[in-house]
């Protein structure tokens, strides 16, 4: 099938949701604004259709997008509402909840409590919200039209974390669908967040909410207590809020505790390998296969031989080795089960607490002449932790006296690297603190407004650590180089104090974990390090009319913006020492910059009232930023809406971003890892066949690529892990972006029908990246090495002399700026409500479409387009369909993300070998997958209730191959790993809400 005829028959499938009713597609709220100062937002069916104001409502009032009063129905950007109702009713909890699983966020995947054991921007347990998938870092958030301080923990916070966002007091998320840093400054490249809480409250309100799977873990509670009270000159709100996400390990769904490869023969037949201890399938190493590396944990001794022989080791009671080593016996490695009931103690979604104090109010003293004071307080803390297992896979040098195989082969010697499971858990306590004072008022027919807000972010993070020293004194031999130390005695005179010789070598301690008291006490410690990130802005806005011209008068804003950002993050002490076994070292990440902004806007009226014109504007604003670490840019943006009749309407924008460096980008300090050869270079065995003949890599370029940098067709990749370096990069520059958007809004009267499309395009220059697949990228690439890239950016041995010839030395990850990233689709908005003698009727739907999400990395490059694949489908959206009698409200709602494939992209054909050699092929593409809510409200005068189902059809996410290329998709257990699954993940879930006001 054509691309498009493919599309066609989706713009007929949208097309056909109104009229006939159905629920088997994508949507949300309506793509209009609700006044900000509303006690409660309307829901999408009672909100006024474009181009008309409600009469009762406010009809000049500060909307997202835009700094000048206006009907919030005339603005040229389009804006997706979600109302606290519509959330409520659609069984969602959370902030993180709701925005992730908007239709502008959920085309791409979102960080969550899923990403246990994974070096995320922000540290472990954070949650943030990235718009049309280009990242946190260039999405906006918003409390109330004021920027959200980032908080978090490690050298890397840049972005809000969703779990400060006090949910219990929301009363809508408006979202801007295109960039607006002429407007807002730095970061609203994608879009903006804009979270509204509640105003004008009065009383007490209790509220209740729990989530509760059928299969037990990733169960979510949350209670509210709120007061307020609204008098004849302010007004004041207080709430206190806390919230609980349960654990869902591995052991809880089959899915999760045995992945197996998912291969398969030509003609169907299962092809995977199966598990001599259980006559089964065999499990690859718990919930992390597929993503975090190869086989996880390899209980098993590996060995390498004088002639390169290559085998595996492990304990066979009762036998005698081919050497006569009692107790240890060679056996194939592809034979080896690598899966351990320990493993399912593993977090698949991990825990976290928050407690929220959230108050906010205004008052307007009778000496100060109209002018209002108001302020906002907000105190959160998150404790966040994940239960994870590692490798540990200490080396012994041939001649180390622990080693117990130095006598093999008449006296040789082999070199041992025992693979065992340790816990690797973490955890996380972030404070964040924020305080906002500021006034408003008006001299004569303008108005202004002046805030200071200061922000806090304290964190602590504590993570299991092994001491290197302590195993290099122990094993008697260095971990990086496999060189002999002390003589070959463990815990020598040198050694750190205490020291226990590491000797693993028994079934208990290899294959159960079972290490001797005091062992364990001596390897296995804890750090912890400490986060702090301070933001202080100072804003003043000017708002009003400059002159009348034929068609109204021109509107105008003007302000001034002083923003300084701190960071300081110490890491724990085996980090900072570089004294942490297989893990990251990192040295204290400290700096600050200060921005100083000016900036304008102003809406032109040019034509009101005349045929075919009914209201046309023309809307420009412009900043301009002074960063005392980049210096300056100017942002610009122009908007065009026109309403031709009562039915029509048609809008525009096009305009400038930029995102300034995050302070962690210029001043991190240099951090250091180490990865395996295996993980890191693809030429090992490059020119491989199976026994038909066929290469093992089927990739033509990188064979090529491979052999002209003189690497033997069977190099093994023995040897020394790979340094990875990552640093900030004091010459960036600021990300710069162009995004454009137009389209159209129907709203026939009297019909309850109103639908809007809008197109949209953003083209993102001098992206600031860190990657560590550099490796990958160089002999993948056609162009190799006759142009700089990414080949430049490692090293390999290329001394014929040396022991190590041939392996990557060091990987130079730093951050710096890469050319370009594009992306276009389409928004649709639609929204239908019917009144009926026995109730009302709306239904509501948000859909996206992404037509490309393109990305180059160094000038001259092809662009790689990564819409399609898994966890970046091209579609999806959802439907919400409520039926209100009375007292009662039904609502059905149906999220839907459309099939996705990675077959074509880097390699994945979804074919390849086994271990032994034996074609396979495994599944490298899902189906579409829907998910379905239903919930019943009764809203009695002082108290409602709200229950019903979660994932309805309890409905798993599909399962996927352990793939063989670059190109494959990643994995979490047996399924995609995106959170466009997360529901799937936990399963069918019981919703209740019990709330009452007093």
């Amino acid at each position: 099938m054509s691309k498009s005829t493919n599309l066609t028959r989706k713009w007929l499938l949208a097309g056909t949701i109104l009229t006939t009713l159905s629920i088997g597609l994508p949507a949300f709220a309506q793509d209009t604004t609700p006044p900000a100062d509303t006690t409660t937002a309307p829901s999408a069916d009672t909100t006024a259709a474009p181009g008309v104001a409600p009469a009762d409502e406010p009809t000049e009032i500060v909307i997202t997008g835009s700094r000048i009063r206006r009907s919030e129905f005339n603005a040229p950007s389009p804006v997706q509402i979600i109302t606290a109702e519509k959330s409520s009713l659609s069984g969602m909890v959370s902030a993180a909840e709701v925005l992730q699983n908007s239709s502008i966020a959920s085309g791409s995947g979102q960080i969550n409590n899923t990403f246990t054991g994974y070096v995320v921007n922000g540290g472990d347990g954070i949650n943030t919200v990235s718009l049309r998938g280009l990242g946190a870092q260039r999405s906006l958030v918003l409390l109330n039209g004021h920027r959200m301080p980032p908080a978090g923990v490690g050298g890397t916070v840049a972005a809000v974390d969703l779990n400060t966002i006090p949910d219990s007091v929301v009363s809508r998320y408006e979202i801007l669908k295109d960039g607006a840093s002429s407007i807002y400054g730095s970061d609203a490249v994608a879009g903006v967040v804009n979270i509204i809480t509640r105003k004008n409250t009065d009383g007490i309100e209790l509220s209740a909410t729990t989530k509760v799977s059928e299969h037990t873990g990733g169960d979510s509670y949350e209670v509210t207590g709120l007061w307020g009270k609204t008098f004849d000159r302010g007004d004041i709100m207080v709430s206190l809020s806390g919230y609980e996400l349960k654990e869902l390990t591995a052991g809880d769904r089959d899915a999760f505790a045995c992945p197996t490869n998912n291969y398969f023969n030509a003609d169907g037949t299962r092809a995977d390998l199966i598990d001599p201890n259980t006559g089964t399938y065999k499990c690859f190493g718990g919930a992390t296969n597929g993503y975090v590396g190869t086989y996880f944990p390899q209980i098993y001794y590996d060995y390498y031989g004088f002639a390169g022989y290559y085998g595996s080791r492990s304990i066979q009671p009762g036998k005698t080795s081919p050497e006569g080593i009692d107790g240890w016996d060679f056996i194939p490695l592809q034979a080896r089960d690598f899966n351990n009931k320990r493993l399912e103690s593993q977090s698949i979604i991990s825990p976290v607490k928050t407690l929220t104090l959230f108050s906010s109010g205004s008052y307007r003293p009778a000496w100060a002449d109209g002018v209002e004071l108001y302020g906002e307080l907000l105190i959160n803390q998150r404790k966040s932790e994940q239960h994870g297992w590692r490798t540990f896979f200490p080396r012994y040098n041939e001649d180390s006296e622990v080693n117990p195989f130095a006598p093999a082969f008449g006296g040789l010697g082999l070199m041992a690297e025992p693979y065992m499971a340790v816990p690797s858990d973490s955890k996380q306590d972030v404070k964040v603190f924020r305080v906002l004072g500021g006034a408003r008022g008006e001299i004569g027919k303008w108005s202004w407004d002046a805030y200071l807000s200061m922000s806090r972010s304290d964190g602590k993070y504590t993570s299991d650590v092994i001491p290197n020293d302590r195993v290099e004194a122990g094993t008697a031999t260095d971990q990086r180089d496999y060189h002999l130390i002390n003589g070959g005695v463990a815990c020598g005179a040198d050694a750190p104090a205490g020291c226990v010789p590491l000797d693993v070598f028994n079934q208990a301690i290899l294959e159960d974990g079972q290490f001797p008291q005091a062992m364990a006490d001596y390897y296995f410690l804890s750090q912890t390090g400490k986060t702090t990130y301070d933001q202080d802005i100072f804003e003043a806005t000017l708002t009003g009319d400059l002159f009348e011209l034929p068609a109204g008068p021109l509107s105008s804003a003007f302000g001034v913006t002083i923003r300084q950002d701190k960071i300081n993050d110490v890491p724990g002490e085996f980090s900072r020492n570089a004294n942490a076994w297989g893990q990251l070292t990192a040295g204290i990440t400290k700096g600050q910059d200060t921005v100083k902004e000016v900036y304008g806007e102003f809406e032109i009226p040019v034509v009101k009232g005349k045929p075919f014109f009914e209201d046309l504007t023309v809307d420009a604003s412009g900043r301009y930023s002074d960063y005392d670490t980049v210096g300056s840019a100017w942002t610009y943006k122009l908007g065009l809406d026109w309403a031709v009749d009562n039915i029509l309407r048609l809008r525009a924008t096009s305009g400038t971003s930029f995102r300034a460096p995050g302070l962690f980008e210029l001043y991190l300090n240099k951090q250091t890892s180490f990865l395996s050869q295996g993980q890191v270079d693809p030429c090992i065995g490059w020119g491989l066949k199976d026994q038909g003949g066929n290469y093992l890599n089927p990739n033509p370029t990188l064979r090529a690529n491979c052999a002209a940098d003189g690497i033997a067709p069977d190099y093994a990749g023995f040897g020394s892990s790979a340094e990875i370096t990552t640093s900030g990069g004091l010459n960036l520059e600021p990300e710069e972006s162009q995004a454009v958007s137009f389209g159209f809004v129907l709203t026939p009267p009297d019909t309850g029908f109103k639908f809007a499309m809008d197109f949209w395009r953003i083209k993102v220059a001098n992206q600031i990246l860190s990657t560590t697949s550099v490796v990958n990228q160089c002999y993948y690439s056609e162009y190799f090495r006759s142009r700089p890239g990414y080949c430049d950016l490692f090293v390999r041995d290329t001394d014929q002399s040396s022991a190590d010839f041939g392996r990557i030395v060091s990987i130079d990850a730093s951050y710096r700026n890469i050319p370009t990233e594009k992306t276009a689709g389409i928004d649709f908005t639609i929204d239908y409500s019917k009144e009926f003698n026995f109730g009302s009727l709306n239904v509501s739907s948000q859909i996206t479409y992404t037509a490309y999400d393109k990305a180059q990395t160094f000038p001259g490059d092809t662009f790689d387009d990564y819409n399609g694949l898994i966890g970046d489908p091209k579609w999806v959206g959802d439907v919400q369909s409520r039926f209100t009698h009375k007292d009662w409200t039904y609502t059905w709602t149906v999220h839907y993300t459309q099939a996705s494939s990675n077959i074509g992209f880097a390699g994945e054909d979804g074919t390849g070998t086994d271990a032994f050699g034996t074609p396979v092929h495994y599944r490298a593409n899902v189906p579409d997958y829907f998910t379905h809510d239903f919930t019943v409200r009764y809203n009695a005068k002082s108290w409602e209730v709200i229950a019903g189902v979660v994932n309805l059809l309890d409905k798993t996410p599909p399962y996927v191959g352990a793939g063989l290329y670059s190109g494959s998709a990643s994995r979490i257990g047996n399924y995609p790993f995106s959170s466009q699954y997360y529901s799937g993940y936990i399963g069918r879930q019981f919703y209740l809400r019990l709330s009452k006001s007093f």
